[in-house]
């Protein structure tokens, strides 16, 4: 959890019991004294048996070193006998799983036990986690404080912050987020059994709650206890377990089952992607249309070939008159990706959203954590129209005022605004009862204000803790273990652009890994850096919505000129959802660049296939007429964000901020993919792009290379300047120099205006104007030797047009009349439109193919500080061979579906 820091809400267990796990009525009648007592000798035998042969085989490992914790194996085993004889779980199986991960499980997952419910027993692979069917995860250590992930104690944070501990909280939210991953949930309950000890645990997407540790084997009443909690679960229905009841899972039998196999095997007249020119007289096959939001019931059902209900069970031999293999023909990737997410291991689901049904199976994408927004995109078939379009299911945070991303594209859709998604339908997911499906912990964090009563935190423990044992170091797997990299370490910046703030850094010093049992701090020390609980949840509300079009990725571009025209579909996108319906995105970014394969006519015939951008996940998009802020989170991806925007977050967007990202999604890309002067390029993304290094004040400032790139207008790592192309003669290198003329005139006017302003009185409230801290570089920057010598290299008509320039005044920090206009043109979208056109427009500028494998491959980003503010960047990963990426490389390289989903990953 820490990076969703605060979202952990503590509760007395009598509190936890009471709101969440109510006590059956007849919990006396099962469990009358004596059996209860009888429980709690035999927990107590068999522990303490397993604590002696646990001993004695550590003692011969050790060579007689001392006596050891037993390890959670002793422990498991005791739980199962007593399970075994006692039935702790009516209706319930408990499988063991510490050993073996799922088949297909990418993340290798493991937990130590999960409850199952009997009617799954046919399906349940033995000593595999079953994450599909899991309903009760349950973890087990060795006991101690320093397994504890949550402290109790008077005057420390709830969430414990030594490495150990952190690390067994992160492994909580592993388990819960792989759960909700395979399974459609609001939300989850969860068991930590910690030596002698438990704590019941509540997951939704906006925290956990959580009862207060109790040793169940000190008496017979802390027994009781944790008695009334497992049948008191095991006696919840579906929906109060967190089963979300508007996902219906699909038998084996099913039809739409055997329809979704059906649809996954390839077909002849599904059509290849690739941008080219077809042959005269081209004629798309029978069936094909391009994404629209047409719903027009498909003839199958008129036919009787398919049943209206996809849930039924099916027999197409006897349900139906004749076989029908019948598929309406596609892109060929679109059946890669639904056929890919036909996996075993996943369950499928029949979604209703409003009163269309669709069959979804794995997602393509799905957002990492179990604390956040969740967001899960699907290739899903549309059961009436069966054709594929893509869903996300996400938990969008509830704010007044907030539109909803279906309303934005509604109206983006009805004024005809291109390259946009083409909405379906979307709402809220609501319960049987007609209430929207809501994080319930957010109700009980300080900063909800529906008028609900906040309930004070309950009691800190005073319960006595076993000391903490050096004698075995832990190791920190999961939470903030970066190296730095070898070039991490920045060159000084030149004298004309003093540093900012402190010095990048890998990460977090409080980030790196530690040792054993952590740094001890005082409930002084503890008290100084305590949050309320619960301070960082936000209101979330359970949310789907279905567009037309299922896309490639922003990456799976073959070339320079191709991906420079994606952009502009997007710039142009963003310019007529501006001037047509005063809509601004918000957060411009490689995750919300998709493309788009379409038909070329011309005279109504079809002469080629080209590649569109689409400007997609307009969640965050906002009227720029509505003047006040409506939500308190920085807005945006943190990557993409101009620079102005990460110097002031509690600034608007403006139009000349969401330019500027599209210039750093441009460049993003084209690092990463395209031929240039830099051998490594990970120490570039980290300083441009990912860095997150804070101040002594623990607030985060923008990357160093990203500020003095809008500064000097070059884009300059270790004293290198980034060149494009072979012999550094590029199309690519003469747009960007264009794009970043533009931002470094923008910064210098915005510079002398700050400059100008008279002192105001400093506010606790508002940040100081850091662009009037810049010292202005040299006039005739642009004009080194080397800029020189590549400018001598350009084709002739770049020779011929003189290069702007500021000339030299009386005052060399007054920026000049040209750096006025250019600031000013930065205001509309047409002076960087006409850029972007005048290079897509020539293809004699360009090479086709000049791109190279990801160079990312193999980067970590360092840890981020900023998970609770801005959204961390969409980074593609290598796919398994033979997948949709293999097929895509065809575009010049490998292309995970972690990049596909109409949506971004918040």
């Amino acid at each position: 959890m820490q990076d969703c820091p605060n979202t952990s809400i503590p509760y007395t267990p009598s509190t936890f019991q009471k709101k969440y796990v109510p006590v059956p009525c007849d919990f006396d009648l099962r469990y009358p004294d004596h059996r209860i007592e009888q429980i709690w000798k035999a927990f107590s035998t068999q522990i303490a048996d397993k604590r002696k042969v646990q001993d004695a085989e550590e003692t011969k490992t050790t060579g007689g070193s001392g006596k050891k914790r037993p390890v959670e194996r002793s422990i498991v085993d005791a739980w199962v006998e007593v399970n075994t004889k006692f039935d702790l779980f009516p209706g319930y199986i408990l499988n063991t799983s510490e050993n073996k991960p799922d088949e297909g499980d990418k993340k290798q997952l493991k937990v130590d036990a999960t409850l199952i419910a009997e009617s799954d027993k046919e399906k349940i692979v033995p000593s595999a986690p079953n994450w599909a069917l899991s309903r009760l995860p349950i973890e087990f250590k060795r006991g101690g404080r320093e397994y504890d992930p949550f402290d109790d104690r008077e005057g420390y944070n709830v969430e414990a912050t030594a490495a150990t501990r952190r690390h067994v909280r992160g492994q909580l939210m592993s388990y819960a987020g792989r759960v909700c991953s395979y399974q459609h949930r609001t939300k989850l309950f969860q068991l930590l059994i910690n030596g002698d000890e438990f704590r019941m645990l509540r997951w939704d997407r906006g925290g956990v709650a959580f009862t207060s540790a109790v040793n169940y084997l000190e008496s017979v009443t802390n027994m009781r206890l944790l008695l009334q909690l497992l049948y008191g679960f095991t006696m919840l229905d579906d929906c109060s377990q967190g089963v979300d009841h508007t996902a219906v899972p699909l038998s084996t039998e099913s039809c739409g089952w055997r329809r979704m196999d059906v649809l996954g095997f390839p077909i002849p007249t599904d059509q290849a992607y690739k941008e080219r020119w077809v042959p005269k007289g081209f004629k798309m096959p029978t069936g094909f249309a391009e994404p629209s939001a047409d719903l027009s019931e498909s003839p199958l059902f008129k036919a009787k070939h398919l049943h209206l209900d996809p849930t039924q069970t099916c027999d197409a031999s006897k349900d139906h008159p004749q076989l029908c293999p019948d598929a309406t023909p596609v892109w060929t990737y679109m059946r890669d990706l639904f056929r890919e997410s036909l996996t075993g291991n996943y369950p499928r689901y029949q979604i209703t959203v409003g009163d269309r049904k669709f069959l979804v199976a794995k997602p393509v994408f799905e957002a990492n954590g179990m604390v956040g927004r969740g967001t899960r995109g699907y290739v899903a078939l549309d059961w009436e129209t069966q054709r594929f379009v893509f869903l996300k299911d996400a938990w969008r945070p509830f704010y007044d005022g907030v539109d909803k991303e279906g309303d934005v594209l509604d109206k983006l859709n009805k004024e005809g605004v291109l390259n946009v998604p083409t909405l379906i339908t979307h709402g809220d997911v609501c319960e049987r009862d007609g209430t929207e499906q809501e994080t319930e912990t957010s109700k009980y964090s300080p900063t909800y204000t529906a008028g609900t009563t906040q309930p004070p935190p309950p009691p800190k423990s005073k319960r006595k803790i076993a000391p903490l044992r050096a004698s075995r170091p832990a190791t920190n797997t999961g939470l903030g273990s970066q190296e730095p990299s070898a070039d991490s370490k920045l060159p000084p910046l030149p004298a004309s652009v003093p540093e900012i703030g402190n010095p990048p850094v890998s990460g977090p010093s409080s980030d790196k890994p530690e040792a054993g049992r952590g740094v001890k701090r005082s409930a002084k020390d503890a008290e100084a850096e305590h949050h309320p609980p619960g301070s960082g949840i936000r209101h979330m509300v359970h949310y789907r919505i279905i567009v037309a079009e299922v896309c490639l990725p922003c990456t799976a571009f073959p070339s320079s000129r191709i991906w420079a025209a994606v952009v502009l579909d997007c710039l142009r996108a963003h310019q007529a959802a501006y001037e047509s319906c005063n809509i601004i995105h918000r957060d411009v970014s490689v995750g919300n660049i998709l493309i788009l394969p379409m038909l070329f006519r011309k005279d109504g015939s079809i002469v080629g296939i080209i590649w569109s951008g689409i400007l997609t996940d307009w969640e965050l998009a906002k009227d720029v007429r509505v003047a006040c802020a409506r939500q308190p989170e920085r807005t945006g991806t943190w990557q993409f964000m101009s620079l102005r925007c990460l110097l002031h977050p509690t600034l608007p967007v403006t139009i000349p901020d969401e330019l500027e990202s599209f210039f750093h999604t441009l460049l993003y890309n084209a690092v990463r993919f395209l031929v240039h002067n830099y051998d490594s390029i990970k120490g570039l993304m980290q300083h441009y792009f990912d860095d997150t290094s804070v101040n002594a004040k623990s607030v985060p400032s923008a990357p160093l290379v990203k500020k003095t790139s809008m500064i000097t207008g070059e884009i300059d790592y270790k004293g290198t300047i980034l060149r494009f192309g072979p012999q550094e003669v590029h199309a690519m290198n003469d747009l960007v120099d264009k794009l970043l003329n533009l931002f470094r005139a923008r910064y210098r006017v915005l510079r002398w205006e700050a400059g100008r302003q008279p002192a105001q009185p400093a506010k606790p409230t508002q940040e100081v104007d850091v662009l009037s801290s810049f010292s202005q570089p040299p006039v005739d920057a642009r004009g080194s030797l080397q800029r020189a010598r590549l400018r001598s290299l350009r084709p002739a008509r770049e020779q011929s047009k003189p290069r702007p320039h500021n000339a030299v005044t009386t005052d060399p920090l007054r920026p000049t009349e040209e750096d006025q206009q250019l600031a000013e043109s930065l205001k509309t979208h047409h002076a960087i439109v006409d850029i972007f056109e005048e290079f897509v427009g020539n293809d004699s500028l360009w090479t086709d193919n000049d791109t190279v494998n990801d160079r990312l491959h193999g980067y970590r980003q360092a840890p981020s500080v900023l998970a609770s503010t801005a959204k961390p960047a969409k980074q593609a990963k290598t796919a398994p061979a033979g997948g949709p990426s293999a097929r895509l490389a065809e575009a010049g390289r490998d292309v995970a579906t972690g990049m596909v989903p109409m949506a971004s990953a918040k």
